[in-house]
């Protein structure tokens, strides 16, 4: 509700002129009953209707407004009674006030002035006749002077140090203007006028200034004021220069004092990525800031159409200088050519009309057909308004609509259309001056119920679709509660006018606002219709949110959203592929075919894993790849640009900036030279990136060892003297050492003493970790934010996955060692151990046993909880060694939490490689008695012979869930009875007499008399 109320427009009651309108019962009435607050017995009528809709859902008549309450005593029947006179005084009086501002241009016009716009609202409609032009051409007058106030501060923040004079002004406003004045109607035509935009530029820059001064100073003595003020003010104070020292504001004591306060500004494009495109000035001067706040205040102003040669020879003929110029629309434009040439020379549009400071075959011709060209574009402009409904040409200058009767439903580019025609043709098509009147009013009256409307419909999701019969009640009861809370936390008072007339009519509102909702599905679908297939990053942030925000009452929006979804969790899924396969360096992503054979295989192991991380990119291998070479190799391309253009390898040579060049390029070079072979050779020399890293051998040589230097002496470098101190102690230390680092405690040359290079090495250090802090707090809240996430996910695995193994009765154990001797059984901790690389690998051994679902599960359980394990040590990695920092960059907060998650790290419970041997003897007897009647002709009898043997038919090893190996050894008995001679007895084969074999048939297996075996899952530790 908060975030509601705040972006809704925060006009609090006014009192213009002592009048507060909120209070008066008079005006309330007027709003209510329009005319027929004049006609007695009408106003009895429609005043009780009113009052008895209202008791019906709120029967104390308290929760909208208190003055309800007394309004609707006896249905409102008393309040009639001289009802018109006391409307008719306050009429009178504000018609003097409302002729008086309209009299005013719109530079003149104060924020007093634009206050009666609220009065047009409560008495607009008793008085439509007389009021309803007067009230529009106000409403107009404020809004576009809102309008030009944003396009005069983005001017002044891109002229910024140019506001000395107007011939400085005019020279940068024609550099600035290439880039700007395509950005807004308003903008293009001060990009015309140079001389007056400079005028009043270089004319207001000292009054800014002092107004600056004396806000600065005011926030300086209430300290309770500072820290509130502190953005604005240092926002005002990066963007204002040029002051004359009368009125020069104490920018440098109020940087210091919000320091304190812990406030900083980071003005708009001041974090370069050498791998992106030069920041553009319409960051620079934070143009996009500018118009979110100008839509808070109800005005929407966004990119206009591109403007042609047509359109703006349309604008400039409208010059009231030219009014009586002979020759029509031709004479005109060729007038305006001959006093406009010389500034027209670099023009992108009307430059082509122009040759020498004079209008050439080009212009001429254009001149010449401009009057047919407008007509057609008026005929077109015409069909738009009339399409929209914005104007009855039939009613021609009494076609001005009424406030309350204009169309809203207009979408943000219906508007930046309409509003650009206006501009360019407005005076010179028939009836264009009166509709602009309705154009203009229509998209302001669209941004000021728009704000409005948001704030009630964030409260009321899920009760803004139409769904039973006795929808319309609840929602009106509903709405009265929001209304009543809404008023509440405003102290008594609404924060905009629209949002205190909403909740006056609860039964219109629930129909405006359920019609809202179904307009803004239609113009979201549009979108969708449009982006949802292939979304850019910022496409999907807007059209998420819309998605979130409507799709609790829209069901049509659905599918369409969902689809969005999935594209922009695809593109989400690439971005983050791209940035890990870009930290690896190995090369993966310099053409698709190698990007497509490793993301497969990756692939291939995530799925096999159940890792969703990549999910979405997987599943469009194809489009991934092609995206991301497309993306790394643009990357390529601007980084070895601005290499060049901003003439890094000359300043790498200049001793006072090679720290400083060295170590913000190199790391860039070194995450795209393995996929970009244009950085290691072009044209058959060395590429941008190669030869710079041979610049910056000796610096990167060096900076390594600082780096071991500053890792010693962490804790130790908020300062200088501290960093000196503890220097001293380590360096006696180094050289007794030997490890190297002590060549950095005595200078190279004989200029500097042992001290003085301690001192610089100190300094040194010092800055280069401040260099480093602004971006670290952030970067550890991040991964403070991931590893509490990750930690969570691992836990939930691991407990699921112990929980298998022991149902599946499984054990996880090491692999025995090479030398056949078992590795400790302690788990290092290897997050204290940089060089240690622990690699996992899981084995199920090959058996002839089934193997079970438990078992299976359990197999997968373990690989997930490993895979995760692995993740997080090396996030834990990083970031502690991020930590190393924490006192000085006072990250103590984010760190504590990363250490306590990191060390508190435990993998899966790994049993160590024991084996104990038991032997166990089944013997099994088998007597089998066999009688046989020898045939005649036989010459001898076998006699009765019994033999008892043992045999060893089985030996299996199993590990069995009590980590002991058991050897079973099955020993089989068998007993034999036979009648034959001892000299020739056989069993089938051609054996020595009297040998005795046991029968074939008969095998055991000890497999048979035990399953022995079980899944053996073995992880291998390779530290």
């Amino acid at each position: 509700m908060a975030r509601a109320v705040a972006r809704a427009v925060k006009r609090r009651a006014a009192q213009g002129a002592g009048v507060n309108v909120y209070d008066d019962e008079e005006f309330i009435l007027a709003f209510l009953l329009k005319k027929d607050a004049i006609e007695e017995s009408k106003c009895k009528k429609n005043l009780e209707e009113y009052c008895k809709s209202l008791n019906e859902i709120d029967k104390d008549l308290n929760k909208v407004y208190p003055k309800l309450k007394e309004i609707c005593k006896n249905n409102g029947v008393p309040k009639c009674t001289g009802l018109k006179d006391n409307i008719d005084k306050k009429y009178t009086s504000f018609k003097t006030k409302l002729d008086d501002a309209l009299k005013k241009e719109i530079p003149q016009l104060t924020e007093t002035d634009c206050i009666n716009q609220q009065q047009c609202l409560f008495l607009e409609g008793t008085y439509p006749d007389d009021l309803k032009n007067k009230c529009n051409n106000l409403r107009n007058k404020c809004y576009q002077k809102k309008r030009d106030e944003v396009s005069q501060k983005a001017l002044s923040r891109a002229l910024k140090g140019s506001l000395e004079n107007k011939d400085k002004c005019k020279e940068e406003l024609k550099k600035i203007c290439l880039e700007l004045s395509q950005e807004n109607d308003e903008l293009m035509k001060s990009c015309l006028d140079q001389e007056k935009t400079c005028n009043d530029l270089v004319n207001k820059i000292q009054n800014k200034c002092s107004t600056l001064k004396t806000g600065i100073e005011d926030v300086f003595k209430n300290d309770n004021l500072l820290k509130k003020k502190c953005p604005s003010f240092l926002e005002e104070c990066h963007y204002t220069l040029n002051c004359q020292e009368a009125h020069k504001p104490d920018c440098k004591k109020l940087i210091e004092k919000c320091k304190e306060k812990e406030v900083t500004y980071i003005a708009p494009g001041s974090s370069f990525d050498p791998t992106e495109s030069k920041t553009t000035l319409v960051k620079k001067i934070g143009l996009k800031k500018l118009y979110k706040e100008a839509a808070e205040k109800g005005i929407h102003i966004g990119k206009s159409p591109a403007a042609d040669a047509i359109a703006l020879l349309s604008l400039l003929i409208q010059d009231p200088s030219l009014k009586s110029q002979a020759g029509g629309r031709e004479g005109k434009c060729k007038k305006v050519l001959e006093n406009k040439c010389k500034d027209f020379q670099d023009h992108d549009i009307l430059g082509n009309l122009c040759t020498g400071g004079n209008a050439n075959g080009n212009g001429t011709a254009q001149c010449g057909k401009l009057e047919e060209d407008i007509e057609k574009v008026c005929k077109i402009f015409t069909l738009k308004i009339v399409n929209n409904h914005l104007f009855d040409v039939t009613k021609g200058n009494n076609g001005i609509i009424i406030w309350n009767k204009l169309p809203t439903f207009l979408s943000n580019g219906d508007c930046e259309t309409l509003e650009s025609y206006c501009l360019y043709y407005g005076e010179n098509c028939p009836n264009g001056k009166e509709a602009c009147v309705n154009v203009k009013a229509a998209c302001y009256k669209k941004g000021l119920d728009g704000l409005a409307n948001e704030v009630l419909e964030e409260n009321m999701r899920g009760m803004l679709r139409r769904s039973n019969k006795t929808w319309l009640k609840d929602f009106q009861k509903r709405l009265i509660k929001e209304c009543k809370e809404l008023r509440e936390k405003g102290n008594g008072v609404f924060s905009s006018d629209e949002l205190f007339l909403l909740c006056l009519r609860p039964l219109k509102t629930a129909i405006v606002l359920s019609a809202d909702l179904r307009m803004k599905s239609v113009f979201l679908l549009r979108h969708l219709d449009k982006k949802r297939d292939l979304p850019t990053k910022e496409d999907c942030e807007k059209l998420q949110e819309k998605c979130r925000i409507l799709g609790h009452d829209s069901k049509e929006i659905e599918w369409p959203c969902r689809t969005l979804t999935q594209h922009c969790n695809r593109l989400e899924s690439i971005e983050h592929l791209e940035k890990e396969m870009l930290e690896e360096n190995k090369g993966y992503l310099k053409d698709k075919d190698t990007c497509e054979a490793e993301i497969y295989k990756r692939c291939k192991k995530w799925i096999r894993r159940e890792n969703n991380k990549f999910f979405h990119a997987c599943l469009s291998l194809e489009f991934a790849c092609k995206k991301i070479t497309e993306n790394v190799k643009s990357k390529c391309v601007a980084l070895s640009r601005n290499i060049e253009t901003m003439d890094i390898l000359k300043k790498v040579t200049q001793e006072d900036k090679m720290e400083e060049t060295c170590e913000f390029w190199t790391p860039y070079c070194k995450k795209f030279m393995p996929n970009c072979n244009e950085l290691k050779e072009d044209g058959g020399k060395d590429g941008k990136c190669k030869e710079l890293n041979e610049k910056c051998k000796l610096f990167l040589e060096r900076k390594d060892l600082e780096d071991k230097v500053a890792e010693e002496l962490k804790g130790n470098l908020s300062k200088v003297r501290e960093c000196n101190n503890a220097l001293n102690i380590y360096c006696t230390e180094w050289k007794k050492a030997k490890n190297g680092l002590e060549t950095l405690c005595i200078g190279e040359t004989k200029k500097m003493n042992e001290t003085q290079v301690k001192e610089k090495l100190c300094k040194r250090l010092v800055q280069r970790i401040k260099r480093k802090c602004p971006g670290l707090k952030s970067k550890l809240e991040e991964v403070k934010d991931e590893l509490e996430k990750k930690k969570k996910d691992y836990e939930e695995i691991r407990k699921k996955a112990e929980e298998a193994m022991k149902n599946a009765n499984l054990i996880l154990s090491r692999v025995k060692a090479s030398n056949n001797e078992s590795t400790n059984s302690s788990v290092p901790n290897v997050l204290n151990k940089e060089k240690n690389i622990t690699q996992f690998r899981l084995v199920k051994r090959d058996t002839k046993a089934k193997v079970t679902e438990e078992e299976v599960k359990a197999f997968d359980l373990v690989a997930q909880a490993f895979e995760l394990y692995v993740e997080l040590r090396e996030v834990c990695q990083h970031s502690l060694k991020e930590c190393v920092f924490k006192k000085e960059c006072g990250c103590g907060d984010p760190c504590k939490t990363i250490e306590n998650k990191c060390y508190g790290l435990k993998p899966l419970e790994i049993k160590p490689h024991e084996i104990e041997t038991t032997t166990t003897t089944t013997t099994t007897t088998t007597t089998t008695t066999t009688t046989k009647t020898e045939g005649e002709g036989k010459t001898a009898e076998c006699q009765s012979l019994q033999t008892t043997d043992t045999w060893v038919t089985k030996t299996s090893t199993h590990t069995s869930t009590s980590t002991t190996t058991s050897t079973v050894t099955s020993r089989i008995t068998l007993t034999s009875t036979r009648r034959c001679k001892p000299t020739k007895c056989t069993t089938g084969e051609e054996d020595d007499a009297g040998d005795v074999k046991p029968s074939e048939g008969l095998r055991m297996s000890g497999w048979n008399v035990m399953r022995g075996v079980l899944l053996a899952m073995m992880i291998s530790f390779m530290i």
